[in-house]
């Protein structure tokens, strides 16, 4: 029980749990497509085990999140997650062969894009519950992420790529541990009724949120091409592993500061218009990107990820604090993330695998900019439709 404990300490070990995740991701995102490819998988290849883990999310996520949402004790989900989490990372150290090492990636993305909804659900919950600040605790996520990028940079530069996998398995090992520590209750329902069978399809099947569904998921998963082969062409450019960790580390400073200072604003703002904002952001980042631009541009450019990732981000969490029942909350949030960083991130990196190997990685882009246009006009319906309240009790 969180009986005994202060709300610091309740914010310090979720604070450490998410760190064990960020940890892996700062090392994944930038770096792990470098490792693949020393290990024999072309750009076809890599998009082809994003892809597939991320479309699994939007196939068992649903699913995971309705067996969490009827546990008891909000601790066991997270744990059983991350247990597998960290045995995928242990696979790529001592599994044999591309398709062993190719399973193994394949289910620590997996694992990772449903421990991150889990998490993030059990924290909104210990907001709402008076136990630590949501932004201000998955900010600290951000920070391990940034500092994992800009470290492991400089590292794999001195002792090289192969070292990737070992990182990887400490960092998830780690988020295993912290996942023991957690303190029960803070995060649970607080007395509201588990979701039922009945209630989730009505979720599914409500106009605002399939309108924020498809919003959201078009300017999350147009990220694909940069988080699955940004490190590939980056290098190609001659840009050195610190030099890309550093490019990265500045996506990630604008990010914790919008998640971390920039709450209150966003309440003012509303779900909506930060739909409109990532998704427009989207458009304008990775068109640019798609034409090479020099590298203090670029660095510019990088700044866009407050908006394409991070008001996005916020604006579903607003949204899905604002307009649906408590007991909700975690199938809401992990279909939004299964859809967004799932199914449209994995189908995304599929195709523009093979784009970029037909044709480069200009057109790839052009494509990840077209699908924030697209979320922008989703965010627009979605303002049109709803009118800020719940969408049923």
């Amino acid at each position: 029980m969180t009986r005994g404990l202060s709300k610091n300490k309740v914010m310090a070990l979720y604070a450490g749990f998410y760190g064990g995740q960020f940890v892996l991701l700062g090392i994944q995102l930038p770096f792990f497509a470098g490792w693949l490819a020393l290990k024999g998988f072309n750009a076809g290849e890599i998009g082809l085990i994003t892809g597939i883990s991320l479309i699994a999310r939007l196939l068992f996520g649903p699913f995971i999140a309705f067996w969490a949402d009827q546990q008891s004790d909000e601790r066991r989900p997270l744990r059983i997650v991350t247990f597998l989490f960290a045995l995928g990372a242990a696979g790529l150290m001592v599994l044999p062969g591309k398709l062993l090492i190719g399973v193994s990636a394949a289910m620590v993305i997996w694992t990772f894009g449903m421990l991150v909804p889990l998490t993030d659900t059990a924290v909104l919950r210990a907001d709402r519950n008076g136990w630590l600040n949501y932004g201000e605790t998955r900010a600290a996520g951000s920070v391990f992420f940034l500092t994992t990028t800009i470290g492991g940079g400089a590292l794999l530069s001195s002792v090289g790529i192969v070292a990737v996998a070992p990182a990887m398995a400490i960092a998830a090992a780690a988020a295993f541990v912290m996942s023991l520590m957690l303190p029960a209750g803070a995060g649970g329902r607080g007395g509201a009724k588990p979701v039922s069978w009945r209630e989730a399809p009505r979720l599914l099947a409500n106009p605002v949120f399939l309108a924020v569904l498809v919003s959201a998921g078009l300017t999350q998963g147009a990220h694909a091409v940069y988080y699955a082969f940004s490190f590939l062409r980056w290098e190609a450019l001659g840009y050195s592993t610190l030099m890309i960790g550093l490019l990265w580390a500045t996506g990630v400073v604008v990010e914790i500061i919008m998640l971390a200072r920039v709450r209150s604003l966003a309440r003012r703002v509303g779900p909506a218009m930060l739909l409109v904002l990532g998704g427009a952001a989207s458009a304008l980042r990775w068109t640019v990107t798609a034409f090479d631009p020099p590298l203090p541009f670029l660095f510019l450019v990088q700044t866009l990820h407050a908006f394409t990732f991070a008001a996005a981000y916020l604006g579903v969490i607003e949204f899905l604090d604002r307009a649906t029942p408590l007991r909700l909350v975690n199938t809401g949030m992990t279909v939004m993330s299964a859809t967004g960083v799932g199914a449209v991130t994995g189908i995304a990196t599929v195709i523009a695998g093979y784009i970029w190997d037909a044709h480069g990685s200009a057109p790839a882009y052009l494509m990840m900019a077209g699908m924030g246009a697209a979320a922008v006009v989703a965010a627009l319906i979605a303002a049109r439709l709803w009118d800020g309240g719940k969408l049923f009790e």
